[in-house]
């Protein structure tokens, strides 16, 4: 479906202010003459006044067009029409002054002739007046139950001016009172901030962490973690059978003890907490080193070997056919290729003992000889 003025260019500079037809000096469709037929759909219901018909609201006719005057600068138009039932002429005409449409021939405006002024007629409001004796509102307000609840909003009032009273009798004490409170919760807060930074920093977390909840630290004291059974099993799989220097078990018993005194003495815990760690940290990447390096501890690497066979074939001559074993063939394993003999080798190959290869059986005498 084509859209609405479709391939008809309007200036930026000129938009608004001429139509794709004036600028492209067009006409408008439907233009025959002086007038111009229009698809006019009807505002509201109307009787025909030739045949007495009903007209309902919405039903559309092809009208003539015409502009018959201004109001002010606004243009009026007319917009007239025959009625399918009795060939009857019906005459709408705008009436910009009111904002509505006019029927001015062959049709009346369903429920009366059009009143003058109606478009602009605004319902009347009522403005409560508690003076006058049947008001209702006065009655309702005159009510025991309401005088009550009055009385007693009174007095809620009442008392709340007292108290703000009371507590603003010395303005420069009770804000003293308020920025002392204010200081020592502003440190604790900024002491929060710093450490939820330093825990997002930690972690590289780029979230908003919230308050600690008693439920959530009772939910962390519940958690247990346990060693890990895998990395024991490991551990246990690459350490090494025999210690590095050979000593005997008195002597490496004493000199542990005397170089543990030796090395405690005069130190921190802190200080012993990071030989301790720094020690672990040794000795695991020396066993690491080793499970790399040594062949007997690589489980995952994969294995790639060489198999020799007899290939047997078939003599064939004058005699019966014999079976002779051929040189070892190498098999490759675990997808290695090996490369395969050509057609003249084996050729060659077949009829023939290569000298050097011992044949499956062995030759034993027989009971003649």
């Amino acid at each position: 479906m084509q859209g609405f003025n479709m391939g008809r260019y309007v200036p930026p500079d000129q938009e608004g202010i001429y139509t794709g037809n004036q600028l492209h000096k067009k006409k408008p469709p439907g233009i025959h003459g002086g007038t111009q037929t229009v698809r006019f759909e009807m505002p509201f219901g109307i009787f025909c006044l030739t045949c007495d018909g009903h007209i309902a609201q919405g039903v559309r006719f092809n009208a003539e067009k015409k502009k018959i005057g201004k109001y002010h600068t606004t243009p009026i138009f007319s917009f007239r029409m025959r009625h399918v039932s009795c060939s009857g002429w019906i005459e709408v005409q705008t009436d910009p002054k009111n904002t509505r449409y006019v029927v001015t021939e062959g049709g009346k405006k369903k429920g009366g002739d059009d009143e003058e002024g109606e478009g602009t007629m605004m319902e009347e409001i009522r403005i409560r007046d508690p003076n006058m004796p049947d008001d209702p509102f006065a009655a309702v307000e005159k009510k025991v139950v309401d005088k009550a609840g009055v009385k007693k909003s009174t007095e809620r009032i009442e008392e709340l001016r007292g108290l703000s009273d009371r507590q603003w009798l010395d303005p420069y004490e009770h804000s003293r009172k308020m920025r002392r409170v204010f200081r020592e919760k502003r440190k604790e807060l900024q002491a929060k901030d710093a450490a939820n930074e330093a825990i997002r920093d930690r972690a590289g977390l780029h979230i908003e962490l919230l308050d600690e909840i008693p439920e959530d630290k009772i939910r962390a004291q519940l958690v247990e973690f346990g060693p890990d059974y895998g990395d024991k099993v490991e551990e246990a799989r690459t350490k090494p059978l025999f210690p590095a220097a050979t000593t005997t078990a008195t002597t490496a018993r004493d000199s542990a003890k005397g170089a543990s005194k030796r090395d405690t003495a005069g130190k921190t815990k802190a200080q012993l907490a990071a030989e301790a760690a720094r020690e672990k940290l040794q000795s695991e990447i020396r066993r690491n080193t080793r499970a790399r390096v040594d062949p007997f501890l690589s489980f995952d690497k994969p294995k790639v070997g060489l198999e020799f066979k007899l290939l047997k074939r078939k003599h064939v001559g004058a005699g019966p056919e014999t079976e002779t074993e051929l040189e070892p063939q190498s098999c490759a394993q675990d997808g290695e290729q090996l490369d395969e003999p050509s057609g003249e080798a084996v050729a060659d190959e077949i009829g023939r003992v290569q000298p050097g290869i011992s044949l499956g059986l062995g030759a034993y005498e027989s009971d003649d000889d």
